[in-house]
Order: C-alpha cells, then structure tokens, then sequence
C-alpha cells in the first residue's frame, strides 16, 4: 500500500499538541467559583487539571492509500461517576480544545445531578487534505458514501485502540461533532457491550428512545421556561438560530411547535430571514435534500455574520464554540442567550452580556438534555429495563428546569450571571465528591 502524505503522517502531531495551556472560559469560571468558596489555589488546580490526557495515531486503508489520523482523549475528572464525552471529528482538534470540552462535561453532569464524570475525544479529520490525497477536491468532488466509510472504518480502530476504557466503563463515548448513531454501532461491534458507549442506533441492544433528539428538547424547555418566567407566551416570541444541525434543528422544531417564530437561521453555508417566521419542518426537510438552509424558497438569504444582527427575543447559538466576544456582544440584538454550542460565549463575553442585562442559559445547563437521557441510556443497557420516550424527556425537562432554578438563586444571592452561579454549583458538587473520595 501506498503510505499518506506528510498531512497524515508523524509529523500531524504537531497539529494537536500545543506548549502552552490556554486561559479559557472553564478556566476562569472555576478559578472564580473556586474562591468564592474559599478554596485553595491548589485545590482550584485540581478541579482544573486533567486526571490523564491519551493521544494516539490511528491508521485507515483508504483503496490503496493508509490514512493516519490523530487522536486526542481527554479523562479530566470522574469524581462523580464514569468519564463521559463525546468523539468529536473535525479539522481543528487540538489537545487543549479537546480538553476544555472535557472539562465543560465535569460542569454539565455535575450541575445537572448526572452520575457522570467527564471525558471527550477529538480526532483531527482533514477532509480537504483527504480528497486531494486521492486526486480530488472536498467541495467539488463531495462524497457523503466515501466520508462514511472511511469514518466507521476509523470508528473501529478507535475502539479497538481504547477498548479497555470502554469495557471497564471507565469512559462512556457518544455521538458529537462528525459522529453518529451509526459511528456507536461501531464501538459496539468491538466491545460487546450495550453499557460501553451511549448514542447507539435505534433498535439496537440497549438503545434509548428520545436520546437522539434529547439535547434539543432540553434547550427548547430552557427557552420556553425562560419566557414563562418572564410572563411571555411563547406564541408572542420570536428566536434566532446558529447552526442547524441535529441540535439546533430539533431545538428549532420543538420550540416552533410551542408557538414561537423562527426569523432567522444560518448554517456553515448561508443562511435565511424572514421576519414573519420561517416554516421550520419545511426548512428541516430541505436541508435533509440539499444539506443546507442556503436558498430555502420564500426565505430572504443572509450572510453568516449578519446573525449576530438579528432581532429577536432569544438568540440560540448551536454552531461553534467561542463565536461570542466582547466585540460581538455589542451588536446583539437579543433579549437573552441560550446555549446551544458548547461555549459560544466566550469568556471575554460573559461580563459584558451580564453588563447589558443578557441573561446566559450557560451550555452546562441547556444543552445537558444529550448527556442526561445518556445516563438514562447507561442504566438501561446494564439493566435490561424498557423506557418511554415520554419518560425520557420528562426526565430531560426536571433536570434542566431544576438546574436553572437552582442557578437562578445562585446568581442573585452572590450578584453574579447565571454562567458564573452554574459553575459554582457543579464546582461544589464536584469538590465534595472528590473530598469524600480523598482525591484532594
């Protein structure tokens, strides 16, 4: 066989391994919540630092070409219960990236009561470079069936590589960025085991009914209790949304069923506006056939940038981490965030949103819905045990309408924003699991 080109060769390390750790938004939301409860510099540091950080170099035939991909596994705190993440594919994984992520899902099992630690893997997949390796170009030459196969086969290597941290349910994987059921199935088919990796496939052993549509109904509940509580009916309510894919299109559908409009949408492609409401299930459908929101008919097209420019009551980020800046909170014409993405506010964000009276549902919280139904999807596969999709939900809607109450009373005892109150609370639960467990 022919070997891969230098992009996918040893020297691709240097490409995930940075020599200086990152200040990031977990970061400076521990450290802060770390000395409003009166910690110590060095327990703040080990509330931040991982318990162990894996890289790996997995190979794939491609025809005659060897792919090698790197691959990034971040285990940073299993205080509370299993490691738990996501794998996530994509050209930009980095080590610190992957580990910010990882810490982000210690923060969202904790504040939500979930018996998960957390975990995350990022495996760097350049696609152009891919295409070109063999003769073609990613845009022009696009090939969902040839992308597919190449990432089940690197699926299957990923498992056999990290089985042992799977069959000891030490980390528990999932479906993220570039994954999905289909690439679980592939876990499973090394491990043997239902209880070794959540996200499976619908009618496979010990799948979970509502799991894929989870984490977009748990934002749906936040946005709606948020008007709720702001005496609103959701039918007098207009939101906007980054990204629209499994999360922000089911956001989106279970949102625009309450009664709320739509007035706008983008994707990595384009994006749409219409002030009087886009026609949501329609919109789903046609990205299904074109793979994109771009040019949806009856829709005015939008340029990416101009969403942060829309008005509107709610602003539903579900695209990318860090899009939101002290420079882009300016232009903000929204009357509150939630968070869709994994961090799309940035830290140089949170205080100036706070500043213009932005309330943040923090991702921690509105997102949890995917890794709260997981908990629910580990229990069964060890179990046995039948579950409703109804049930599901229900359990989805509790946990996240609980957290934010919680953090609500957090952020006005201490005068803080809801971002920094959510934070605490999972520091807390945190910093007493690993106390009892003599960790620190």
């Amino acid at each position: 066989m022919e070997d891969s080109s230098p992009a996918f060769g040893p020297t691709g390390v240097e490409q995930v391994l940075h020599s200086a750790l990152p200040e990031t938004r977990s970061t400076l939301m521990i450290t802060s919540a770390g000395k409003r409860m009166g910690l110590s510099s060095q327990e703040i540091q080990e509330l931040i630092a991982p318990a162990e950080m894996r890289v790996a170099r997995l190979s794939v035939s491609s025809g005659r070409k060897v792919l090698n991909f790197w691959c990034v596994v971040a285990l940073h705190n299993m205080a509370c219960g299993p490691y738990k993440g996501g794998v996530r594919l994509a050209g930009d994984v980095d080590i610190y990236e992957t580990l910010e992520l990882a810490r982000l899902m210690t923060l969202k099992c904790a504040v939500t009561g979930t018996e998960f630690g957390g975990g995350k893997t990022g495996i760097r997949v350049d696609w152009p470079a891919i295409y070109a390796l063999h003769g073609k170009d990613c845009v022009r030459d696009r090939d969902r069936g040839f992308e597919l196969d190449i990432t089940l086969a690197l699926m299957e290597r990923y498992a056999a590589r990290f089985r042992p941290l799977f069959e000891r349910h030490e980390y528990i994987p999932a479906p993220d960025m570039g994954t999905s059921p289909d690439h679980m199935a592939m876990i499973f088919n090394v491990t043997r085991d239902p209880a070794s990796v959540t996200g499976k496939p619908q009618n496979m052993q010990g799948w979970l009914p509502g799991r894929r549509e989870a984490t977009g109904w748990g934002i749906s509940r936040a946005t709606t209790r948020l008007w709720q509580k702001q005496g609103r009916e959701p039918k007098d309510c207009t939101f906007a949304v980054q990204g629209f894919g499994n999360v922000g299109s089911y956001a989106a559908s279970f949102i625009a069923r309450e009664g709320a409009r739509m007035v706008a949408v983008t994707d990595i492609l384009g994006g749409v506006y219409d002030p009087a409401g886009l026609d949501v299930e329609g919109l789903r459908e046609y990205t299904l056939e074109t793979g994109s929101v771009a040019g949806f008919p009856g829709a005015a097209p939008m340029e990416l940038d101009q969403i942060y420019d829309v008005e509107c009551d709610v602003f539903l980020p579900a695209a990318i981490g860090g899009c939101i800046t002290d420079r882009t909170v300016p232009r903000l014409r929204c009357g509150a965030i939630v968070e869709g993405a994994n961090m799309p506010v940035a830290a140089s964000g949170v205080a100036p949103l706070h500043e213009r009276g932005i309330p943040v549902i923090p991702d921690i919280i509105a997102n949890s819905g995917g890794v709260v139904a997981s908990m629910e999807e580990f229990s069964k596969s060890l179990s046995a045990a039948a579950i409703e999709r109804e049930v599901v939900l229900d359990i989805v809607t509790n946990r996240i309408e609980t957290a934010v109450e919680r953090a609500e009373a957090l952020a006005l005892e201490h005068g803080v924003s809801l971002v920094e109150a959510a934070t605490e609370l999972a520091i807390r639960r945190v910093y007493d699991a690993m106390r009892v467990r003599r960790f620190i």
